[in-house]
């Protein structure tokens, strides 16, 4: 191609606008494009990859806080679990404590016999 079919080309891309695709060797090798549409395109890329980022930190932001979420359920069952045993244990000793004073209060006789029995 000779710099002035080159200028021709130039021109009527100017006039008419559109891309010229360049052919080597029966294969597409590159595109020329008037430099403002290049802008427009570039531009118009750059909000869809950004848009698109946008919304896969939006869906990650949404699945941690659907997993903090369960995680403060599980704690709070868990604190639940752990006040239950702590009730618990306070009853059973409250028990252990009133039947040991019960028992010390209970008069032993010497004639009482214990019996063993082995199995």
């Amino acid at each position: 191609m000779t710099e002035s079919s080159f200028d021709k080309i130039k021109k009527l891309i100017k006039v008419v606008g559109g891309k010229v695709i360049v052919v080597e060797d029966g294969k597409p090798t590159m595109v020329i494009i008037n430099i403002d549409e290049y802008v427009d395109f570039k531009d118009t890329k750059d909000n869809a990859i950004n848009n698109s980022n946008k919304k896969e930190v939006a869906e990650k932001v949404e699945k941690v806080n659907k997993v903090e979420g369960v995680n403060k359920d599980i704690n709070v069952w868990k604190n639940r679990q752990g006040e239950r045993m702590v009730r618990q244990l306070e009853v059973e000793n409250k028990f252990r404590e009133e039947n040991s004073l019960e028992d010390e209060n209970e008069e032993v006789d010497d004639n009482d016999e214990i019996v063993i029995e082995r199995l």
